[in-house]
């Protein structure tokens, strides 16, 4: 990857980290009142939104004009937010430092990330597996889900002696849950966002709220299917020392998440209609939120419109034509006929000081016979003269001006 490849990234990388964060405040402070009405889970599947409008934003816009791309009032407010979150456009010399010094902070992050696992996995010991389970060599090893694409459930060693047969049940229970909704696989998702967003205090603090989230909505299925077990559920949770060492991969049974919060979530039941109205809610408003996220790219004012006043003399002929073009979108205009037709190209590039940069190409009956480039100022005329060896030549005098609307 280039230098200039690099650069070009950083608007892309910007907008994501800009929707992400937009995003994750929403969640933050939905968080709790979705809980309350809408229970758990509901809460927990609103962290979803989070990647979904991160990924939107780095989605290539629609064309303009498409159906698909919301009325620029619609999301006016969201272009204002990102407008102000993200910092003016860097020089490319700068922006690729920049780029370079994310790169560098998502390498340390990420093998942080890993050191932390291992020493997690480490201080299990050895396992030794039985009924479908496995048995650390630590008291304070699990319980916990291991494991992306197979996980395993781990249990201290005096497991059996610890809890009871019923508290045993609950926290397989427990586990299995978070098999079987891929728990891991989102705690591992939410590390490498963790990673990518390393500058980004407020993505630490998403991902701390969302793996509590994501305990409650468990311990919120499991009450459910064993509603008469609250309390030796909280026994449970009581009998388990905190874990000294944080597993970004795993589902710990109980780590560093609020024991009081945990326990008090117990008592409250929410029907089957409002997790089902809350879900409803949810998937529409994670849909309207991406949405938003990708239309927002495509708002981005359109280049400035100029009009290119010419004076020409084409093999004695003269004529003065005017275009109208806008800044980066290639313009042109052919003169002649047959083996006498000459085409010339503009593209016009803004630049400081009132100054336009016209990128030119001529041809005549089809060859390339010059690309001139000019630094003119605007309102002055600029003078661009062709010969060739037939005699044959043009002579272009420009005067560019930016068109107010």
């Amino acid at each position: 990857m280039t230098a200039s490849d690099l650069s070009a990234a950083l608007p892309s990388l910007l907008r994501a980290s800009c929707a992400l964060s937009l995003a994750a405040l929403v969640v933050i402070a939905l968080r709790q009142p979705l809980r309350r009405c809408f229970g758990a889970g509901v809460a927990y599947a609103a962290w979803l939104a989070v990647p979904l409008c991160a990924l939107a934003a780095l989605l290539p816009a629609a064309p303009t004009g498409s159906l698909l791309v919301l009325p620029a009032a619609a999301i006016q407010p969201l272009k204002t937010s990102i407008a102000n979150l993200a910092p003016p456009a860097a020089p490319p010399g700068q922006a690729y430092l920049i780029v370079l010094a994310w790169l560098t902070g998502v390498l340390l992050a990420a093998v942080l990330q890993l050191a932390q696992q291992r020493a997690y996995i480490r201080s299990m010991g050895t396992l030794a597996r039985r009924d479908g389970i496995a048995y650390a060599d630590s008291p304070d090893a699990g319980p916990a889900l291991v494991g992306l694409w197979r996980p395993i459930i781990v249990v201290p060693f005096d497991f059996d002696r610890r809890y009871t047969a019923k508290e045993r049940e609950l926290i397989l229970a427990h586990e299995r849950t978070h098999a079987r909704r891929r728990d891991p696989l989102a705690n591992a998702a939410c590390a490498a966002l963790r990673c990518l967003n390393w500058f980004n205090p407020l993505v630490h603090i998403a991902e701390r709220l969302m793996r509590i989230d994501q305990e409650l909505a468990c311990d919120a299925e499991v009450v459910r299917r064993h509603p008469n077990s609250r309390r030796t559920y909280a026994d449970a949770m009581l009998k388990t020392q905190l874990s000294a060492n944080d597993a970004p991969f795993a589902c710990q049974w109980q780590s560093n998440h609020p024991l009081k919060e945990r326990v008090m979530n117990l008592n409250r039941t929410t029907p089957q209609a409002l997790r089902i109205v809350g879900s409803t809610l949810i998937a529409a408003a994670m849909t309207t939120g991406s949405w938003a996220a990708w239309a927002a790219q495509n708002s981005a004012p359109e280049g400035q419109l100029y009009d290119i006043a010419m004076h020409m003399t084409v093999n004695g002929a003269t004529i003065s034509p005017h275009l109208h073009t806008r800044s980066g979108t290639p313009a042109a205009m052919r003169v002649g006929e047959g083996a006498q037709q000459w085409q010339a190209e503009f593209t016009l590039k803004p630049v400081d000081g009132g100054k336009v940069y016209i990128a030119s190409s001529v041809t005549r009956d089809g060859k390339p016979v010059g690309k001139p480039g000019l630094l003119v100022a605007l309102g002055e005329p600029a003078a661009v003269k062709i010969a060739q060896d037939d005699n044959a030549g043009m002579e272009m005098q420009l005067i560019v001006t930016e068109i107010t609307k």
